[in-house]
């Protein structure tokens, strides 16, 4: 296992006091963390062991021994890491904000893919590709990915649809069945609608997938298939923008896949022909 700091990012929202004062202690100081026994971990943060291994059960393992393995394999000294997610500020010049910019979206998409489990992934692509229909929510910058997420799942001769409106998102929940997939879209993963129309669906005996930047959420409650980005907005406050990059590219992902289980590639090629040649003389 991987992405352990990734995790406990996207977990710590939901963590109880003390459990949030060990993750804090991990993800402050990863390279002390990763060596020290249990009870030394459990002193250094003012904590009960109990408190650690509760922890270490949240993010996957069977114990902190399992965590700390884990957590020492993955630090590697980085002398750039200390800027990279510096918050981005009134003081900063151009080359500083354009540099935290790419350096946050870098870091955003590795840790995204250290947390993404690929056989999620083919189960999702393959209920897709078998759906009779396929409905995408999201609200905001996410309704905007969702519209385009279904496009590229039409070009493959699936019935998909992307729905923003509340009331719409709603009726169309509603319409699902056991043939269906309904995918909502959303950073924080409490969007309302998007998050009561998956939950719809879900009564409705269609396949759910969620896609955020939070482990524990609502909407992750409701998700049969569930991918978690990672983005840390509080280090670099350009989320709404970044968020996005994650989204994109685990989407472009499920649509590859979806392909390849359609075995659609040479149709989808053909459709990109046409539309290069309309687009340019």
């Amino acid at each position: 296992m991987a992405g352990i700091l990734a995790k406990i990012a996207a977990l710590r929202p939901s963590l109880p006091e003390a459990e949030g004062q060990v993750a804090d202690y991990i993800a402050g100081k990863p390279e002390k963390a990763g060596f020290e026994s249990i009870s030394g971990l459990a002193n250094s943060a003012d904590v009960s062991v109990a408190s650690v291994s509760r922890l270490s059960k949240k993010l996957g393992y069977a114990n902190y021994k399992a965590l700390r393995q884990d957590l020492a394999e993955e630090i590697i000294p980085d002398e750039n890491l200390g800027a990279m997610f510096k918050p981005i500020n009134s003081s900063d010049d151009e080359k500083q904000i354009t540099e935290k910019v790419f350096s946050g979206n870098i870091k955003s998409l590795e840790d995204t893919f250290k947390m993404l489990d690929v056989t999620e992934l083919t189960k999702a692509a393959v209920r897709i590709a078998g759906a009779k229909r396929v409905v995408l929510f999201g609200i905001g910058s996410s309704g905007h990915i969702s519209k385009d997420a279904a496009l590229r799942f039409a070009l493959l001769d699936i019935q998909a649809e992307s729905y923003s409106d509340p009331q719409e998102m709603i009726a169309q929940s509603l319409r699902l069945d056991k043939d269906g997939v309904a995918l909502g879209i959303s950073h924080s993963g409490r969007s309302r609608m998007t998050v009561e129309s998956l939950r719809i669906a879900q009564e409705c005996g269609a396949t759910t997938i969620g896609i955020s930047n939070y482990l524990q959420s609502p909407l992750h409650q409701y998700s049969e298939i569930y991918f978690c980005t990672s983005f840390a907005e509080h280090k670099v406050k350009v989320a709404a923008l970044s968020a996005r990059i994650a989204q994109m590219c685990l989407l472009d992902a499920l649509y590859l896949l979806t392909a390849k289980n359609r075995k659609a590639f040479k149709k989808t090629e053909l459709i990109n022909r046409y539309a290069e040649d309309l687009l340019r003389f």
